[in-house]
């Protein structure tokens, strides 16, 4: 590429979403140089290009494909890693890239100059989660390529699909099938998805080798829940380099065990279904017979289908074992009158279920997970509260008032009792902290049961939030779990802990109660609220730390200049009292500013209102804030805490000093002043809200989660019998050796 290429590029266009181009390569240079001049004349410019590599570029090459980065505008990123197979890499590059969507491309492919332009446009629409282009496979035209392809169809090869389809409104693009269809896996030659996504649901670790079929097993895994496209109009040709294919039985081994792995794990197979992998693998391995029969060439086809049959069956036996594990631990009879594994269970532990930000978050997400294999048990050490009537709408179990005081020590025999008959495999300590997590964590070592904290509180330096007890039993939890980079970060720095047992799941929001435009106008009449009037609300639970003191403050100071301003206080909790007198030494009118208590129609209050706001001297990441966005109200928060991932000043929202009246006050004059201010605020952060921080995700990543620290915990306890069982035989032995046969007659 020459810099006259560069200069004559067609003006870049700014309505539609930034594009990074991700590729994982080793040793294959010509063929990425070949890759890469192809994505330097795209009439759309990727922000960024990501080459992830576990071979050895040379350092000249590294310096040419920069240079071509600088003069086209483009970011350059070169990771090198050591960590074998493609899923790590693709991961690696979702985490080090920054544009809102990854097009992932293989390093032998050549792109139409318009392949970028139509893949991002399919993204303007934001409920498309992934596209796939169109590709090409001249080296599948062939007479093999056609042998292959009359065999597959013939064995149904991937005929199995995942059933169901995503919830809410298909994009309307889809009813233009010439440009795009729906699309149930994705091609990993160039496949792109929003960055979110991947870093909510990461590329599976767990296949074999080096992850052959990692873009079906995420295609398959995504489609019920995303709407997946596959564009007509975005063309690559796939080139198919050889030089660094592995040998034919490794190839037959992934094919056969990464096959049955990913349509047992995303397909739900059942009954007669699990017996058709089988018949499709043996198909396709007996169509090497013919070529077994010739004597020259019969060597790569026999190790081919070698290969396949022992993928096939170090996958059956891998399952069986698995099954018997699963037979001695359950009750005999259920396990022989079901072929369907037992649901993970998952116990949630909060001291009460109370209206507040954390508890809606956590009743709201676990009515999602028994369609993901888990069914949750609500635990409430104290009484069960009234968000509990939620939970048995749901036909969820909900036990309360284990904890009879602060000192009873016999909370621990009580929550055992309770995992061994809801045969429980997993604890979740909703908040961290207190009580909740110190019992908790003491029932779930004696349980040999893993133990994951929900913080939903952000530390702050000087101000260590764990006791110094929960601080002793924090190496006994497995799993931390943050809101946020800038949460995780507090977590490690502040309460020291452990950095590698923190994931990041961000709150999220039931998208599909706001998918209807809600009245404003209904809403505002229940409030009583005039065309021309102004009104502000704070939606939260009242307790100290949200700092109702601080909004009262600031209606005292825009009453009396502000006449036809309105200011609500919605929520219940245990400083309701405090808050009650507050309001009342205010000296404002009870129509200037109200109590409205708890309410169950809070998006259309909050559609109703001109502004929502939070005032909390501290926060991490809030739920209100969220659902502010999607019922389009202007939202006024602190910049504390881990609320920036969202929360931006002047593009999301406006960010005031953590409990400051005057800030606050400040801030609702602007939006007083300038309604349009508001409108494109409220525009920009429902654009915002994205896929990132739907509940459907969330609920998908806690269930990820949940499977793998009990299979990990299931793996440890399997390791510390071998090693038990190891050292008594070897004692056995020595003492075998150390008998005096000879006295023996």
């Amino acid at each position: 590429m020459d810099d006259q290429t560069v200069s004559t590029r067609m003006v870049q266009r700014t309505d539609l979403p930034r594009v990074a181009v991700a590729i994982c390569t080793k040793d294959r240079n010509d063929s990425l140089v070949e890759t890469l001049d192809s994505v330097w004349t795209q009439t759309y410019l990727p922000a960024e290009v990501v080459v992830i590599d576990d071979g050895r570029m040379p350092d000249e090459l590294w310096e040419q494909f920069a240079v071509q980065c600088q003069d086209a505008g483009i970011e350059w990123k070169y990771d090198r890693t050591d960590a074998p197979g493609l899923t790590s890499s693709r991961n690696r590059a979702a985490e080090i890239a920054e544009s809102e969507i990854i097009q992932y491309l293989d390093d032998d492919v050549t792109c139409d100059r318009t392949f970028l332009e139509r893949i991002a446009e399919l993204f303007v629409d934001e409920r498309v989660a992934g596209v796939t282009a169109t590709v090409l496979e001249p080296k599948l035209e062939t007479p093999g390529g056609r042998r292959f392809d009359r065999a597959a169809k013939l064995a149904g090869w991937w005929s199995i699909r995942p059933r169901g389809e995503p919830a809410g409104q298909a994009p309307p693009i889809l009813k233009k099938s010439d440009v795009a269809t729906r699309a149930i896996w994705m091609s990993g030659a160039a496949m792109a998805y929003r960055r979110d996504v991947v870093l909510a649901n990461p590329f599976d670790e767990g296949l074999a080798e080096y992850a052959l079929g990692e873009d079906r097993e995420m295609g398959y895994r995504l489609a019920p829940h995303h709407w997946l496209l596959e564009s007509n109009q975005a063309r690559v040709v796939h080139r198919r380099d050889e030089s660094s294919r592995t040998n034919p039985r490794r190839l037959g081994f992934m094919t056969s065990y990464n096959y049955l792995y990913i349509l047992n794990k995303t397909c739900a197979l059942t009954g007669i279904r699990k017996l058709a992998p089988y018949a499709s693998l043996a198909v396709m391995a007996a169509r090497h017979l013919p070529g077994l029969l010739r004597r020259e060439g019969a060597k790569a086809p026999g190790l081919d289908m070698f290969g396949r049959f022992e993928g096939a069956l170090k996958w059956a036996g891998g399952m069986r074992r698995a099954n018997d594990s699963a037979r001695s631990a359950g009750d005999p009879i259920e396990q022989v009158t079901s072929n369907r594994p037992r649901p993970l269970r998952v116990g949630f532990v909060a001291n009460r279920l109370e209206p507040g930000g954390a508890e809606r978050m956590l009743v709201s997400m676990i009515r999602r997970l028994p369609a993901l294999g888990v069914e949750p048990v609500v635990i409430c050490l104290k009484d069960a509260g009234p968000m509990a009537a939620e939970c048995a709408a749901a036909n969820i179990s909900v036990h309360q008032e284990l904890l009879k005081f602060k000192t009873d020590i016999a909370v621990i025999p009580r929550l055992r009792k309770l995992i061994k008959a809801e045969q429980i495999d997993a604890l979740v300590v909703s908040q961290s902290g207190g009580d909740r997590m110190f019992w908790t964590t003491i029932a779930g070592r004696l349980s040999h049961m893993p133990v994951i904290v929900w913080s939903h509180w952000f530390p702050r330096a000087g101000e260590r939030h764990f006791e110094f007890a929960n601080r002793l039993l924090m190496r006994s939890v497995d799993r931390f779990v943050a809101l946020g980079g800038p949460h995780r970060d507090a977590l490690a720095r502040i309460e020291h802990v452990p950095a590698g047992r923190i994931d990041v799941i961000p709150n999220a929001i039931d998208t599909a109660r706001f998918a209807t435009p809600l009245d404003r106008t209904a809403g505002r009449q229940r409030l009583g609220l005039a065309d021309d009037e102004f009104a502000v609300g704070i939606v939260a639970n009242l307790r100290p730390e949200k700092r109702h003191d601080v909004f009262v403050d600031a209606a005292k100071r825009l009453a009396l200049s502000h006449p036809d301003m309105r200011f609500f206080i919605v929520g219940e909790g245990p400083n309701a009292d405090d808050v009650s007198k507050c309001v009342a030494s205010s000296g404002l009118d009870n129509n200037v500013l109200q109590m409205l208590g708890p309410r169950n129609d809070v998006p259309e209050i909050l559609a109703a209102l001109d502004a929502c706001c939070l005032c909390s001297q501290t926060e991490c990441f809030s739920v209100i804030m969220l659902e502010a966005a999607a019922a389009g109200c202007p939202f006024i928060g602190p910049d504390v805490g881990a609320m920036a991932e969202f929360l931006k000043h002047g593009e999301t929202g406006l960010t005031i000093r953590p409990a400051d009246a005057a800030s606050l006050a400040d801030a609702m004059s602007v939006l007083y002043a300038d309604p349009a201010l508001g409108k494109g605020l409220a525009q920009n952060a429902r654009a915002a809200l994205s896929s990132r921080f739907d509940l459907d995700r969330t609920a998908e990543s806690f269930a990820a989660l949940f499977r793998e620290v009990v299979a990990a915990r299931s793996e440890d306890r399997t390791l510390r019998a071998a090693k038990r069982t190891r050292q008594f035989l070897a004692n056995a032995q020595a003492h075998v050796r150390s008998l005096d046969c000879r006295s023996v007659n």
